[in-house]
C-alpha cells in the first residue's frame, strides 16, 4: 500500500508539471465557467470581493435570480443525517417554551417544512426566514399554498433578529460579505440561543486568517468564506455566548480544484448559548 500510495504521488506531481498542469488547469476553468449541474470551488482569495471579481461571465452572482430561487425543493420532503443535531436542539428549546425562530439564510423555507415531520412545533410558533428577494418572494409563493396556518415569514433585514428566542444559521455563513458575529454585535438584544450547522472552518497554520473561494452552483458563482476555527468561536464568546455543543458534519465536503491544502472533509455544527 505504501508503495502504491507513493505511485499515486509521484503521478499527481507529474499531472502539475507544464504543458500537462497548464492543460488541467485550463479544462478544469472551462468546466467550471460552464457548470450547470455540480457543485464545484476553484481559486483562493483573500476577500469576498476578490472571489466575486474573479468568477466568469457565464453565470450571475448569488443566490438572489429565479433559478437560484427555484433550488432545493426536494428539501422541503427531506431530511438529511446532518439535520439530526439541528432537530435535537430545536425540540429541546420548543419544549422549554421558545417559540420565535430567525432563519438566517433559510432559503424558501427548507428547514421550517423539512423539520416539521420530526418536531412538536409548538403553539404560537413565529418562523421568520432571512434570505434574497428573489429566495423570499418565491418562498411566499409556496408558503399560501404549503402554511396554511400561517407560522412561516420572511424579511430581509437581520434586524428582524433582535429579540428572538432561536437563531438559526444552516449552512449560510459562508456566503456573507461579513460575519454573524458582526452582525449579532450591532443588535440591542440578540437572540438567546443560537444555531449553526454545515460551516465550513479550517485550522490552517497561516495566522487565524478566514480564506474565500469561488463556488459554483449551477446557477450562478458564489464568494465563498472558509473561517478560522478559533477567531469563528472567539467572535461569539466575546458577545456573551457560552458553546454547549458542538458536532461534525462528515457528509459535507469542499474540494477545491488544485488547493488540497485549502480543501476541507468535514464541516461544524453547534450550539450557542447567550448568558
Amino acid at each position: 500500500m505504501h508503495l502504491l500510495e507513493q505511485a499515486h504521488a509521484a503521478l499527481d506531481r507529474l499531472a502539475d508539471l507544464p504543458p500537462l498542469g497548464q492543460l488541467r488547469r485550463q479544462r478544469a476553468e472551462a468546466a467550471f465557467a460552464g457548470n450547470t449541474d455540480a457543485n464545484l470551488f476553484r481559486g483562493i482569495y483573500p476577500t469576498f470581493d476578490a472571489a466575486q471579481a474573479s468568477a466568469p461571465s457565464t453565470r450571475p452572482l448569488g443566490y438572489d435570480n429565479a433559478d437560484a430561487a427555484g433550488m432545493y425543493l426536494e428539501r422541503i420532503k427531506r431530511i438529511y443525517p446532518s439535520d439530526y443535531p439541528v432537530i435535537f436542539w430545536l425540540q429541546k428549546l420548543f419544549a422549554q417554551g421558545n417559540k420565535t425562530v430567525f432563519d438566517l439564510g433559510g432559503h424558501i423555507g427548507i428547514g421550517y417544512y423539512g423539520y416539521q415531520r420530526y418536531l412538536d412545533y409548538p403553539a404560537g410558533l413565529r418562523w421568520t426566514v432571512s434570505d434574497v428577494p428573489a429566495v423570499m418572494a418565491r418562498g411566499a409563493e409556496i408558503a399560501r399554498e404549503r402554511d396554511p396556518s400561517g407560522r412561516l415569514g420572511f424579511n430581509g433585514d437581520f434586524a428582524g433578529a433582535n429579540g428572538v428566542d432561536v437563531l438559526l444559521a444552516l449552512g449560510v455563513l459562508q456566503y456573507l460579505p461579513d460575519t454573524l458575529a458582526q452582525r449579532l454585535a450591532a443588535l440591542a438584544n440578540p437572540p438567546h440561543h443560537i444555531i449553526l450547522n454545515l460551516t465550513p472552518l479550517h485550522v490552517l497554520d497561516n495566522g487565524a486568517q478566514d480564506y474565500f473561494t469561488l463556488q459554483s452552483i449551477g446557477t450562478a458563482f458564489c464568494p465563498y468564506r472558509i473561517a478560522a476555527y478559533g477567531p469563528f468561536l472567539a467572535g461569539f464568546t466575546s458577545l456573551g455566548y457560552q458553546i454547549v455543543d458542538r458536532w461534525q458534519n462528515p457528509d459535507k465536503h469542499c474540494h477545491i480544484a488544485f488547493e488540497p491544502a485549502h480543501s476541507l472533509d468535514g464541516y461544524h455544527g453547534f450550539y450557542l448559548r447567550r448568558g
